[in-house]
């Protein structure tokens, strides 16, 4: 029964919010600091079924899914079985995963991810859910940057690609926009031509903001310019060697699967996780032996998070009117949710004393590690161990030589994101006198796998592209793995 008034409460809940979003003003009573944070999660969950019911009625390939499962009358939402994308998306027509089983009329956007396999995967976004959207990120903007004009100069891959052209739609109506792509010349071209006499907002990737900085011929006293990044982590080191250029840097979170924007860095969460680089003791008791996480605030009217068993992230978007329903969705991606009065009384025991002290808001925290052991993020794409694979069998006398491989992603001592390709040779074989041929024939065929990787890697300069090292059969940092056990494949 209290599962039932639940739902109920969702629906009442959908409803509230969809006139909230009509203006700031409404919409910024969701976030007002008295609201108890226990509410909040109560009423995410409540969304949360309520979104499963809509989609049990009325998405032809999720009925599928739960008869699959024999999951069509759970007893609690925690015992919905978590869809992804292999098992869910890839498996179902893109119009059976639709409210009733087909596109709306009008109105909609396709949009697309890559995958390992090369295979642009697309996404339906109807205009509810786009008007959402753009909501929350405009919200998230003036909350963040304040209510001066500024230009934005949109650096994200546009074209098809979910973020950049998102990012366009949703924030010109409250900016000046020039869209130029993760184009360097184009970037410090529109900076030039417009000159120092604004504001400035740039949206890119973390490593491609890295090497601008480090080589647009720009006057950076003259011009005030803050950056939003997303795409992939940004350690702390590549914030400072950011923030040497422009007055702010702060990280979002969201995947081309989901919505993007979904959570987003705070003053205090950057405080928080600065303190975590640099006391152990504090991270260990809030969240265990992970390394250091990404630290976000997030919505939970708008998302309700979980994590498994193996802190794998599930995300459930918490609209009845998304087109394509995406529940508890499965990304891969670790991490943990956690309320944030949680973290403030975690920092009290430690007698830890930031600045600031608290969120201006107590929405709940969400701690990302990323897809580690999935998946590489490289200037904004993601190269899986299977695109490499997939590359490595493309080069004839590559396969030849390779005994096994592995990515090291790493981060240099001036704080560019680096990747080597580590190849371990085959019994008897030797290293390739022409290297520099083999790496290029390996780029070659890494990017006809992986599109993303593809427009990436024409951004890049060369002096920064992925590398490959040979090490001899037996010796070096691959050497010596169980084979009882699976092999790692990210190092």
């Amino acid at each position: 029964m209290n599962e039932i008034k639940d739902s109920l409460l969702g629906n009442a809940l959908q409803g509230a919010d969809t006139a909230a979003l009509s203006s700031f003003g409404a919409y910024s009573l969701l976030f007002a600091p008295g609201l108890v944070s226990g509410l909040r999660l109560r009423a995410s969950r409540a969304r949360a079924q309520a979104a499963f019911w809509n989609a049990h009625r009325r998405v032809p390939a999720y009925r599928d899914f739960l008869r699959e499962h024999a999951a069509e009358r759970p007893r609690r939402f925690e015992d919905v079985p978590p869809m992804d994308k292999d098992g869910y998306i890839r498996r179902h027509p893109l119009e059976s995963r639709c409210q009733f089983g087909r596109f709306p009329s009008r109105d909609a956007v396709i949009d697309e991810s890559s995958g390992s396999s090369g295979k642009a995967t697309s996404w339906v976004r109807g205009p509810a859910e786009r008007e959402a959207t753009r909501r929350l990120l405009q919200f998230g903007v003036r909350h963040t940057f304040g209510k001066e004009p500024f230009i934005l100069l949109n650096a994200f891959a546009l074209g098809p690609w979910a973020t950049g052209m998102n990012v366009s739609m949703s924030l010109v109506e409250q900016c000046v926009l020039k869209s130029v792509g993760p184009d360097q010349a184009k970037l410090e071209a529109a900076l030039q031509d417009l000159g120092p006499g604004y504001r400035y907002l740039i949206t890119g990737y973390p490593p491609f903001l890295k090497q601008f900085v480090d080589h647009a011929d720009i006057d950076w006293k003259k011009y005030r310019i803050h950056a939003a990044v997303g795409g992939e982590g940004m350690s702390e080191g590549l914030r400072a060697a950011l923030n040497r250029r422009f007055q702010r840097t702060i990280s979002s979170f969201g995947a081309s699967d989901l919505e993007i924007n979904m959570a987003v860095e705070t003053d205090f969460t950057i405080a928080l996780r600065q303190e975590l680089a640099r006391n152990a003791d504090l991270a260990r008791d809030l969240y265990g032996s992970e390394g250091l996480p990404m630290v976000f605030q997030y919505d939970p009217l708008s998302y309700y998070i979980e994590s498994d068993g193996e802190r794998n992230l599930l995300f459930t978007l918490n609209r009845l009117d998304n087109v394509s329903p995406r529940i508890r969705y499965n990304l891969y991606d670790r991490g943990i949710a956690m309320r944030c009065r949680n973290a403030l009384e975690m920092l009290r025991d430690h007698r830890v004393a930031l600045d600031p002290p608290a969120p201006r808001v107590n929405l709940p925290l969400l701690f990302h590690w990323g897809r580690r052991e999935h998946a590489v993020a490289f200037y904004g794409c993601k190269i899986t161990p299977d695109d490499v694979q997939n590359a490595i069998t493309r080069v004839p006398l590559l396969q030849e030589l390779t005994a096994n491989y592995a990515l090291h992603p790493y981060e240099d001592d001036a704080a560019n994101k680096r990747l080597e390709i580590w190849i371990e040779l085959s019994a008897e074989s030797q290293a390739p006198d022409d290297v520099a041929g083999i790496t290029e024939g390996l780029k070659r065929e890494l990017a006809a796998v992986n599109q993303d990787f593809r427009e990436a890697i024409r951004m890049i300069q060369p002096g920064f592209h992925p590398i490959l090292r040979f090490f001899p059969h037996g010796e070096g940092p691959l050497a010596g793995q169980d084979p009882r056990v699976k092999r790692r494949y990210i190092l």
